[in-house]
């Protein structure tokens, strides 16, 4: 994944301080903020079956219901 593509969603974090942080924390950020083309980036490098399992265990209002519908029928089916 570039770094320049992480950035967009992580933009309140110090470069230097990117690489310290849990995946966990870096895919709920980009499930938030993130465009498709980030988060298949993300299935790429983190599996999909982790990116669904951590779409699943965000709370219910960190994604419109509308993009949360997207990803669950047509991204991580």
């Amino acid at each position: 994944m570039l770094t320049s593509d992480i950035k967009t969603v992580l933009w309140d974090i110090p470069q230097d301080q990117i690489k310290t942080l849990p995946q966990e924390f870096i895919i709920q950020r980009a499930l938030t903020y993130g465009g498709v083309r980030l988060i298949t980036q993300l299935m790429h490098q983190y599996g999909s079956s982790t990116v669904k399992t951590v779409l699943h265990n965000m709370k219910s209002g960190a994604i419109t219901q509308k993009k949360q519908y997207y990803l669950e029928q047509y991204l991580l089916p």
